[in-house]
């Protein structure tokens, strides 16, 4: 009797046995559907006689029933099955038939219970393995002596070693030494939650750095079990060095134009109580103003890199004079330009037409993208700025006769945190190119770069010529670290 109270033959003997087994009634079908509904026995001598008696069941095997002694199987209350006794011979009497009946549904109570706790263990088993064996963490069961009794999928995946291969303790395998396992099964004994962090190398050469949780195993095969669970946060650690490098790099481009301004200011004050009138004060007053506005630069960056992330910061549209945009641009950069002794050509046709964009923000992008080209260019090296247009859109490139990008890195240049391979000793806070590119998009424009490596850089952006709205539009965020 199924929980919905439909019926099935699950067992028989006898004639026409097989071709009853698996045969399914609705639920109340037959003398067996009764017995099941009411859990009372019941004798039918002749079953043409009874109403109750259902006909297809013979019509489906040829079988030729005449009489039926069924009896309920029962766990309490429950009718759990129904046994049949099909013609019974005449040398049964009743009285023997209900005994024999009665000692069988005694046998069978207990035997179809037991089957169906099996099958929902058998059921739970099968459903933690399979969960077992598709988590996305590496998972080892391991016995005392650190050796391998289980491995899923993941784990397998990761380890250096097989299952099969794990009859030895595979300690250094999992980021244990034999000491550490000591200790850490003793604090599993006094109930303590225990974990670490290690770097693990997998078969193929890769290194990733797993959180690891260990823990006791209950009523394992083996007497002593124990759970080593990995998960994998490398891009966590990844992110939390390059935001240490981040933070060292911020202050390091702070503390150069601070000590600048600094050092500036004490020029100035000593000039002054000195009464020395051949101090250049408007030549130190210069030096102050631009490292002021280089760390302004910097701090504007990093909060607006932030918010148009986010999608928090609104584009103060306006229109703009593309050629009063380059001018002043030229006049930010000229100070480094002339520190580095480089030569600067603008290819800027006069008379452009407006852009509609925001002023400061396009103002910012091509100022770093004129540093990047300044910081990587040798001295006495050539940076070029080129503006064209057509009825669509402006094409701004800015190129450099620096050392170029390793094409390994062109995929990743605009990623945020990201610096090149090639950098050497430049200093800068990965976050400019990142920068450019979302305020780029944010118009509705494009951002890429061309490069060979010896032959310089060019970093090229469009922008339609109008826009009007002033929220950015989602924007694709290359591996955001």
């Amino acid at each position: 009797v199924e929980p919905n109270g439909a019926l099935v033959f699950k067992a028989a003997s006898g004639k026409a046995a097989q071709q009853i087994k698996e045969m399914r009634l609705p639920a109340g079908t037959g003398i067996v559907g009764w017995v099941a509904a009411h859990g009372e026995p019941v004798w039918i001598s002749d079953v043409n006689a009874d109403p109750r008696f259902y006909h297809g069941t013979d019509q489906k095997t040829g079988f030729v029933t005449q009489a039926i002694y069924a009896v309920p199987v029962q766990y309490g209350s429950y009718t759990m099955a129904v046994l049949e006794m099909i013609n019974p011979p005449p040398s049964l009497d009743l009285a023997e038939i209900q005994g024999i009946m009665k000692a069988l549904s005694a046998i069978a109570a207990p035997a179809i219970r037991n089957a169906a706790l099996f099958k929902k263990v058998s059921e739970a088993e099968a459903r933690y393995q399979q969960l077992f064996n598709m988590n996305i963490d590496p998972i080892a069961i391991i016995d005392s002596e650190g050796r391998v009794l289980e491995l899923n999928q993941a784990a397998q995946k990761l380890l250096a070693f097989a299952k099969e291969a794990a009859a030895q303790p595979c300690l250094s395998a999992l980021g244990l030494t034999p000491e550490q396992f000591t200790e850490f099964k003793a604090l599993l004994e006094k109930g303590q939650i225990v974990s670490w962090e290690a770097v693990l190398e997998a078969p193929k050469g890769e290194r990733c750095t797993l959180e690891i949780h260990l823990t006791q195993v209950q009523d394992y095969a083996a007497d002593d079990a124990y759970q080593w669970l990995g998960h994998d946060i490398t891009d966590r650690a990844a992110l939390e060095s390059m935001r240490e490098q981040l933070s060292h790099m911020i202050v390091h481009d702070l503390r150069n134009p601070l000590g600048n301004i600094t050092n500036s200011l004490e020029l100035i004050r000593n000039a002054w109580t000195d009464k020395d009138s051949t101090m250049p004060i408007d030549q130190v007053v210069r030096i102050a103003l631009r490292s002021a506005q280089r760390m302004e630069r910097l701090i504007s960056n990093i909060l607006d890199l932030a918010r148009l992330r986010t999608q928090d910061k609104t584009l103060n549209l306006s229109e703009i004079n593309v050629n009063v945009l380059a001018q002043e641009v030229a006049e930010i950069s000229e100070p480094s330009l002339l520190h580095r002794r480089q030569t600067f050509i603008p290819h800027v046709p006069e008379n452009l037409p407006a852009l509609t964009g925001d002023a400061e923000l396009l103002r910012r992008v091509l100022t770093n993208l004129m540093d990047n080209a300044i910081k990587f260019t040798p001295n006495r090296g050539i940076i070029e700025l080129t503006i064209n247009y057509n009825d669509e859109e402006f094409q701004f490139a800015v190129s450099d006769n620096g050392p170029g990008i390793p094409p390994e890195d062109m995929d990743h240049i605009f990623e945020v945190y990201v610096r090149g391979k090639n950098v050497g000793t430049t200093k800068g806070t990965g976050v400019g190119l990142a920068f450019c590119k979302l305020v780029v998009e944010a118009h509705g424009g494009r951002i890429w770069a061309k490069s060979s490596p010896g032959e310089g850089s060019i970093f090229i952006f469009t922008l339609p010529r109008h826009r009007q709205d002033t929220t950015p539009p989602p924007t694709s965020h290359q591996g955001d670290a």
